[in-house]
């Protein structure tokens, strides 16, 4: 059996067009944004502004150029439209529609309980309008006459005369079933509390559903008790298999507006998973944030205090506070823009901020994932075990593209891990022992390793350079091409391997308890079949705008011939935005096209910035009326049936044992 139902077309509103629409809504505003200041065509506004939006980060203009306005805007965009915010977008709109179920809920169970109430009320007016037959006899042990009540039509009938009055009888008076052949099925003795030797002893011969009834109206004056204890005893659930299973908190019978819930209510009624998505938010805005930070406090003692580099910033008519804020943002976010005119080549040899920025740029993309699951396992080793966070941390743990889409299982996390490692030492090796003649090289081994760990960090995604693209060994800029093409293959396959849905599209319906050794071929073909197909047709179409220009440079102007071109153009749909660029340029191979040509360029980083997405519907981005919240609840319930294993016996001995399961499956 699957996991997860299958859902029904369009079972919910968020889509992957919304996704597109989303990018491009941005990367228009911002191309407005960019334009008005002056200093650049519309087109190459809407190519920088697309660059911003996709992370993509194919320049046509030297940014250090642009009015300080137009550098904001470069900055500010990545930080809503890059992975990171996107997907934490989703887990604040399924809590926002959590929260606007529960108003759906409350109006539902207001409904619910009011027929109920009615119900009761029905049966309760029927029981107290209608005659009860009692057959009581009093008998005295020193009177031999023997008295007989009969309220109903039957015949008296002599009885032993036990010497009683009915003024005796005791409030407190418990029923006890009675056992043996004295009474018949369905009648029950009852005794009243503290008699004595010669204490009374009456018998009612009342029907259980007689008993029931008056003992209702009797209790509300004893003691206080809930609507649901009433509901749950009068109607019980076999009696309506229809009812919705519902918390305990909806069934009572002062149910406030949603705006007087406190935040437990609402926990209450959303259960586990609403917690899991709450503590999942308050994570990933911690991860946004600090690791945003850290570039910046990183970044602005060193250019304040480091002369050389601070020099260096400053003559380029650059300030170094800003240069250090665009700079951690540029590489967090994977954009690939710097303020300086030859990207990080000025940078080479120092270490420091090509460190930093390596980290930044493999936490903000293709080690998010990895790093986001070990905070969460980290964290979940310093809370209390059995604290309701302890709850949370391990349902993302253990049930994690439930909630959150760049979430994977720990074996799927592992090999994720295991293959950027892999593929990253690979491209490591080509270009350390490919690139120029290390005896030539003034700089130490050292730091020709550090140079060469950030340029293959850059390579996957960020297209940040510390050397001309154009100048290397042309095997390390085919491995370049391929790195690039790959770039999103590691992630997008764990996202569609993981998603049920996903592999149900593919035909493919094991357990998923099973592996499947079919399942990757056909998620890589599936991929390929997204990809190759846009990618040549892009390769194409540049060709015919730009092939006047490509005949007139055979042979003497290799900058613009076809394999510079497919460079191009497998960055922008990698949206990495490395370049060989142009000779006597700053600025990336795009700057020389034509308009047409700028606009295809556009459309693959669109195109590109959403091949890592389920191409089916995920369950990460269900909406809270689609998501089956009894698997969740029944997680829950196991969870805190084994850390409370040693009450089991204690907490199944109470007869309502199996209505409190049932109300905790929420």
């Amino acid at each position: 059996m699957p996991p997860y139902p299958e859902p029904q077309a369009d079972s919910s509103p968020l889509r992957l067009r919304h996704h597109y629409f989303y990018i491009i809504i941005w990367a228009l505003l911002a191309s407005i944004i960019l334009y008005i200041p002056g200093g650049l065509s519309f087109v190459d506004a809407l190519l920088l502004a697309s660059g911003a939006a996709t992370q993509t980060g194919l320049n046509p203009i030297d940014l250090k150029d642009l009015h300080i306005s137009q550098q904001i805007t470069l900055w500010l965009v990545p930080m809503v439209t890059n992975v990171v915010f996107l997907h934490t977008l989703l887990v604040l709109i399924r809590i926002y529609w959590f929260r606007k179920r529960f108003k759906s809920a409350i109006r539902e169970a207001k409904a619910v309980c009011h027929s109920q109430r009615q119900r009761m009320n029905q049966a309760l007016d029927y029981e107290a309008r209608r005659p009860i037959g009692l057959n009581r006899t009093i008998t005295d042990t020193t009177d031999t006459t023997t008295t007989a009540f009969d309220s109903s039509d039957r015949d008296d009938e002599e009885q032993p005369l036990l010497g009683s009055t009915d003024d005796e009888i005791s409030p407190g008076a418990s029923p006890q079933t009675q056992v043996g052949d004295q009474s018949p099925v369905g009648y029950q003795t009852f005794k009243p509390a503290a008699i004595g030797p010669s204490s009374p002893r009456i018998t009612f011969y009342e029907s259980d559903r007689d008993y029931q009834a008056r003992q209702k109206r009797r209790s509300s004056f004893s003691r206080r008790r809930s609507f649901s204890e009433a509901v749950n005893e009068a109607f019980p659930r076999t009696d309506c298999p229809n009812t919705p299973v519902l918390p305990s908190l909806m069934w009572q019978h002062s149910i406030a507006s949603y705006s007087d819930w406190d935040e437990d209510q609402k926990e209450e009624l959303g259960g586990i998973e609403y917690r899991a998505l709450k503590t999942l938010m308050v994570i990933l805005v911690g991860y946004f944030l600090a690791f945003h930070l850290l570039g910046i406090i990183l970044f602005i003692p060193w250019i304040m205090t480091d002369s050389h580099y601070g020099r260096m910033v400053k003559d380029m008519g650059l300030n170094r506070p800003w240069w250090a804020v665009f700079t951690a943002g540029s590489a967090f976010h994977d954009l690939g823009y710097t303020l300086s005119p030859d990207s990080m080549a000025s940078f080479r040899n120092t270490a420091f901020p090509l460190l930093v920025m390596t980290f930044l740029v493999v936490i903000g993309n293709t080690g998010f994932p990895c790093m986001l699951r070990f905070i969460i396992w980290l964290l979940s080793k310093f809370t209390t075990y059995g604290s309701p966070l302890d709850d949370e941390l391990h349902y993302l743990l253990e049930h994690p593209r439930r909630c959150f889409t760049m979430l994977f299982p720990g074996s799927e996390t592992w090999r994720l891990a295991g293959v950027l490692l892999l593929l990253n030492a690979l491209d490591l090796f080509v270009f350390y022992t490919l690139q120029e003649n290390p005896q030539s090289n003034p700089f130490s081994p050292g730091l020709r390793l550090v140079d060469g760990l950030f340029q293959i960090a850059s390579t996957r995604t960020a297209g940040f350079s510390i050397t001309s693209l154009g100048t290397l060994h042309p095997a390390v800029q085919v491995s370049f091409v391929v790195m690039m093409y790959i770039s999103a293959f590691p992630i997008a396959i764990a996202i569609r391997k993981t998603n049920v849905y996903e592999e149900k599209s593919l035909g493919i319906y094991d357990d998923e308890d099973k592996p499947n050794p079919h399942s990757l071929a056909a998620h890589i073909q599936r991929q390929l079949g997204f990809d190759l197909w846009y990618v040549m047709l892009g390769f194409f179409l540049i060709s015919v705008t730009e092939g006047n220009r490509i005949q007139q440079a055979h042979g003497h102007d290799f900058a613009f011939s076809l394999f510079p071109l497919l460079f191009e153009i497998v960055s922008a749909y990698g949206t990495v935005g490395l370049s060989l660029g142009y000779p006597k340029t700053e600025t990336s191979l795009s700057a020389q096209f034509n308009p047409v040509s700028k606009l295809i360029i556009i459309a693959m980083q669109v195109r590109g910035r959403h091949r890592g997405l389920p191409h089916a519907l995920d369950h990460a981005i269900l909406l809270p009326c689609d998501v089956h919240q009894d698997q969740q609840g029944e997680w829950w319930w196991k969870r805190w049936l084994k850390r409370k294993s040693s009450n089991i016996s204690n907490f199944f001995s109470h007869g309502d044992a199996g209505e409190d399961i049932e109300r905790l499956s929420i």
